[in-house]
C-alpha cells in the first residue's frame, strides 16, 4: 500500500521543470516530502471525525462508507505493545503517537480513559472508585499509569507515526543523482492521498495545481518512460 517515494520525486521534478521553478535537489525533497506527509497524515484525523460526527447525527447512509473508508487509511499505523506496570506505572511505546486504548492482556476487560485532575474525586468516591473490575488508566508524561495501582502487565493499542520518506541516490556531483532504491524509504500513508502528496510537495515549492489532472498526466508519463526504460 505503499507510495513509491521515486515515482513522486519524478513527478513533482517533471511538473516543476514544466513549470520552470527550477530544480529541486533529493535532500531538499526528503525534507519537504516529510512534512507533507505528515500533513496529510494529521489531517486524515480531522477528516474522519468529521465524517464520524455527520453518521451520527443522521446521515448514516451518506457518511457510513466514508468514515470506513478514512479509518482504513489510519489502521494502516495501528500497534499493539503488551506494557509492564510496576505500582500501576508502565512506559508508553517508545513509537506511540496518539493511544488508543488500554486492554487487559487477554482483552476480556478494558480500563477507562480519565483525566489526572479525576483521579481524586475518583478514588475519594466509593460509588466511582476504580476496582480490579472497572479499572481506569491516564497518561502523565510518557507514563501509562492505571488504577487500581498493581503490578500487572497491560495490552496498549495505539498508532503511530509515518516513517520519513527518504529518496536515496548515489553521486550528487553537478545535480546528477541516480536513485538508490536500497537506501530509500517509501511514503507509508494510503495510496488514495498520492495526488493530494504531489499537490503539497508542489506547494510548498512554490507551485499551486488547482487542476489534478495536470498530476495524474504527468504521473501516467513517469510511469509509462519508467516501463520503457526498463523494457
Amino acid at each position: 500500500m505503499a507510495i513509491n517515494v521515486n515515482k513522486v520525486y519524478r513527478v513533482v521534478l517533471s511538473i516543476l521543470n514544466k513549470e520552470q521553478r527550477g530544480y529541486l535537489t533529493p535532500d531538499q525533497f526528503n525534507r519537504i516530502a516529510r512534512q507533507a506527509q505528515l500533513d496529510i497524515y494529521e489531517k486524515t484525523f480531522y477528516d474522519y471525525n468529521r465524517a464520524f460526527r455527520k453518521q451520527i447525527v443522521g446521515d448514516f447512509r451518506e457518511y457510513s462508507d466514508i468514515a470506513s473508508n478514512i479509518k482504513e487509511k489510519i489502521d494502516i499505523f495501528a500497534k499493539e505493545a503488551t506494557v509492564s506496570c510496576t505500582n500501576g506505572v508502565g512506559s508508553e511505546p517508545s513509537d506511540l503517537h496518539r493511544l488508543i486504548g488500554v486492554f487487559s492482556t487477554t482483552r476480556n476487560k478494558e480500563f477507562e480513559e480519565v483525566r489526572k485532575e479525576e483521579i481524586p474525586y475518583l478514588t475519594g468516591s466509593k460509588l466511582n472508585q476504580p476496582t480490579s473490575i472497572y479499572p481506569v488508566y491516564y497518561n502523565e508524561g510518557n507514563s501509562i499509569k492505571i488504577l487500581p495501582s498493581e503490578d500487572i502487565s497491560i495490552l496498549v493499542d495505539y498508532l503511530t507515526l509515518p516513517a520519513d520518506p527518504i529518496w536515496g541516490y548515489n553521486g550528487g556531483g553537478a545535480n546528477v543523482y541516480t536513485y538508490n532504491a536500497d537506501e530509500s524509504t517509501d511514503f507509508e500513508i494510503h495510496q488514495s492521498d498520492e495526488t493530494d502528496l504531489v499537490t503539497k510537495i508542489l506547494a510548498y515549492s512554490g507551485v499551486i495545481i488547482k487542476d489534478p489532472t495536470v498530476i495524474q498526466v504527468a504521473a501516467q508519463k513517469e510511469v509509462n518512460d519508467f516501463n520503457q526504460d526498463n523494457l
